[in-house]
């Protein structure tokens, strides 16, 4: 059996089935006004999972990822077993060094739990046996700054929660602080600060706020002067849409963002050169990633130019 007749007889099965979503979990307290749509998402591996559709398609695992410009397919095979109609569109980059070329299918409607919460076009990358031999599980695909910038997008880790608020009347009232957001790029970006234990000193840092990243910092080495990793390391490795590339692992003795203060924070160091993505950003010296923001409720307010981390206390992750 081949595998376009493995994914055909996979949709075929999976349309006779149930086609259930989640069920949300009991909650005594209401969506506020604002909120769109709501569902429960899956933790994986440090990512977040949701449950789409597009067309008449069984379920599909989509990454919330918001260091992507776009959302997007993780292989072509899927684009054909859909029925997109593609075209050429160009090359992308992400973590690893060098690109990858891509195509895109146009105005897709993407549907969670029966309800359409994105029109856009979708990026049809070829990394789907990759990232499936690295993740041990078919990831179908991301969703990324279309979402975004459509919604203010909250993410309570207690439950699962996954909101999509209407930015023209969200209105928060809770006791979580506000970092200044900048979108650069199609990305969020931050501003904060670190401390390297070894050289002691405090260093302004700007980084991309990435919940497609599984890690809770990487950063540039040498990308601002006393910005390099402490000598007592670890060797590893970090997956992205072009390949994998090594990275040294170390602690980061304080990190900084506004208010908020969080010591020991497990740092990634890579070279600029892997992380040709987000050359176009100035001044970036690396990435927040998913593990930290886990520790919060997050709300990604583009509008209003804001990050809002909510601390959480919740037993797991």
């Amino acid at each position: 059996m081949t595998r376009y007749t493995r994914l055909l007889l996979h949709f075929s099965v999976a349309m006779l089935m149930t086609t259930g979503a989640f069920a949300l979990e009991e909650d005594s307290s209401p969506n506020p006004p604002s909120c769109v749509h709501e569902l429960v998402y899956e933790p994986f591996a440090g990512l977040i999972l949701v449950q789409v559709r597009i067309a008449d398609s069984p379920p599909l695992d989509f990454v919330l990822d918001s260091g992507a410009t776009q959302s997007s397919i993780t292989d072509p095979l899927l684009a054909w077993a859909l029925g997109l109609a593609v075209k050429e569109s160009g090359l992308a980059r992400g973590v690893g060094s060098g690109a990858t070329r891509v195509q895109v299918a146009e105005e897709i409607r993407i549907r969670m739990d029966g309800t359409e919460v994105l029109h856009a076009p979708l990026v049809i990358h070829d990394i789907g046996p990759r990232l499936a031999a690295a993740a041990g599980r078919e990831i179908h695909g991301f969703l990324g700054a279309d979402l975004f910038e459509r919604y203010v997008v909250e993410i309570n880790p207690v439950g699962h929660r996954l909101l999509l608020h209407d930015p023209g009347i969200f209105d928060y009232r809770g006791p979580g602080y506000d970092v200044p957001l900048e979108v650069m790029d199609r990305r969020p970006v931050v501003n904060g600060a670190v401390i390297v234990k070894e050289s002691g000193k405090e260093v302004a840092v700007r980084l991309v706020v990435d919940t497609g990243s599984s890690r809770s910092l990487s950063l540039i080495t040498k990308s601002r002067r006393h910005l390099k990793p402490p000598s007592e390391q670890t060797v590893g490795a970090s997956v992205g849409v072009v390949g994998e590339t090594r990275v040294v692992v170390a602690s980061t003795w304080r990190l900084q963002l506004g208010s908020i203060v969080t010591e020991g924070v497990e740092t990634a160091w890579m070279e600029a050169f892997s992380v040709p993505s987000v050359r176009n950003i100035p001044s970036v010296n690396g990435i927040l990633g998913n593990r930290f923001m886990n520790r919060f409720r997050v709300f990604f307010d583009y509008r209003g130019g804001r990050l809002i981390l909510e601390p959480v206390e919740r037993g797991g992750s």
